[in-house]
Order: C-alpha cells, then sequence, then structure tokens
C-alpha cells in the first residue's frame, strides 16, 4: 500500500482538503525551523472537538490507512492524550491529540507559521511551542533536536 517513497506533501494536502485543523511538530517542524535531518513520517496534533474528529475519522478510512507495521487499525478513533500511528497511501502519519501541546489547540495553531511542504500549504509549530514539545517529552530524538535548533538559532526559547 504505501509508496517506496514517502510523499509528505500528500498527506498534508489530504489533511488540508478534508479541513482537518492540524498542526505540524516533529520532524518537520523541525526542518522547516533550519536544521537539515530526516523524518520518516508527518506528525501532527489536532484539535480534539468534535468536528474535526469527525473530519478526521473520515480521512483515515478514505485513505485507507492501517498501523504502521500494515496490520489493520484496531481504531480511527483518536482519545485524548493519545497518539494515532498511521501508515497511509503516502508515508507514516502520527496523529497527536492536543493534549499534547505545550498550551491549548488554538493558541497554538495562532502561533503556527503558515510555510510550504513541496508546494503544500501547513501550518508549522512555532518555535517556542515546538522548543517546549521537545523538551517535555525529553527523548533521545528530541534533546538532539534540541541541539541541532540551538546550533540553527543560537540561544533558544527559555534558555
Amino acid at each position: 500500500m504505501a509508496a517506496a517513497l514517502n510523499d509528505f506533501a500528500a498527506a498534508v494536502r489530504d489533511l488540508n482538503e478534508c479541513g482537518v485543523r492540524y498542526v505540524i511538530v516533529g520532524g518537520l517542524a523541525v526542518i522547516r525551523h533550519g536544521v537539515v535531518r530526516g523524518t520518516k513520517a508527518v506528525d501532527v496534533a489536532v484539535a480534539m472537538d468534535d468536528d474535526n474528529l469527525v473530519q478526521l475519522e473520515r480521512l483515515v478510512e478514505r485513505w485507507p490507512a492501517t498501523n504502521p507495521d500494515g496490520t489493520p487499525l484496531r481504531t480511527t478513533t483518536l482519545v485524548g492524550g493519545g497518539v494515532l500511528a498511521l501508515r497511509t497511501p503516502h508515508c507514516l502519519v502520527d496523529i497527536l491529540s492536543e493534549q499534547l501541546l505545550p498550551a491549548p489547540f488554538d493558541d497554538v495553531r495562532a502561533r503556527a507559521d503558515v510555510k510550504r511542504i513541496d508546494g503544500v500549504e501547513a501550518a508549522i509549530c512555532s518555535l517556542d511551542d515546538l522548543v517546549a514539545m521537545k523538551r517535555a517529552t525529553g527523548r533521545g530524538t528530541d534533546l538532539v533536536d534540541l541541539e541541532r535548533l540551538r546550533d540553527a538559532h543560537g540561544a533558544l526559547p527559555d534558555d
């Protein structure tokens, strides 16, 4: 089902066309903030209001998505505080609930920069919010991302 190469733009285009309210976080956000690094997935945080969740479920069914290992999904429902990890026809997509953001979704979305990913407009998490998320998660890859962001920008927010 998945293409040999990742087509992040196609996944973002689908999110836009389905009217899903999201903000790009994770590796693509780090890249769009000036760090040269690879990523294997589109990571998005989504608003958890009922209308947005309906749009999201329709998109997941339209793709059709599976678990990252290709097995069928047990659910297409994103729960508060959860993550829905998907393999889509375009690439891997990790969908995070807004509770994993450092502030309410609408605030994070308002601070986001609209940039292009291979020609497709996408809301990219602001540097401040991205740094806050990376610090809160604290995984090894997040700590490396923080160092690389520091190299690209100098001092980071709250350094």
